[in-house]
């Protein structure tokens, strides 16, 4: 605002009245230039500390990536392990096994074993099973039946049927014992 445009506004104006307006005028403009300043100031810093904290974000942000992605893969890993466990129980609970030690056994070698599974299911369970069956064929008990044992109850004239049979019959003779 210039005197002539406040001369023109108010028509008879004296001098001294001109000037507390344009005092008060030149107050309020120098006020305004201040704050006007100060917020470019505080502009300038904030924008300052906005590009350092996006450079620290993104010196850790692949870190963070990273980890959590880790983190995501071995929580996944964990609970497809526990799915595939509990899947194997299931299926080893239709087995008839010889004791609780062989069935534990199975379990453990099973578990070992890198099955696939499809719709909870476990591809070549059956497969597995039979190769048990003829690694350890007195582990698992035919179905509705019992263990057979190789000999029979003592005190009848037998063969033995191994040599170990054999080496225990030696023992029992030389020292004295029955059966």
């Amino acid at each position: 605002m210039k005197r002539e445009d406040v001369s023109k506004i108010i028509p008879g104006i004296t001098q001294e009245q001109l000037d507390s307006i344009m005092n008060l005028h030149g107050a309020d403009i120098t006020a305004k230039a201040n704050e006007i300043t100060t917020l470019k100031a505080e502009k300038t810093t904030l924008t300052e500390q906005l590009n350092t904290a996006n450079g620290k974000l993104e010196g850790y942000d692949p870190e963070w990536k990273a980890k959590a992605e880790q983190a995501k893969t071995d929580a996944a890993s964990q609970v497809a392990a526990l799915e595939k466990g509990y899947a194997l129980e299931r299926k080893a609970s239709g087995l008839k096994f010889s004791s609780e030690s062989a069935r534990k056994a199975f379990l453990a070698e099973a578990k070992a074993q890198n099955f696939a599974m499809k719709d909870g299911e476990i591809l070549g369970f059956d497969d597995y099973v039979k190769t048990f069956k003829a690694a350890d064929p007195s582990a698992i008990l035919p179905d509705g039946g019992m263990v057979q044992f190789s000999t029979s109850a003592p005190g009848g004239n037998r063969q033995p049927a191994n040599a170990h049979e054999a080496a225990n019959a030696a023992f029992r003779a030389a020292f004295g014992q029955k059966g």
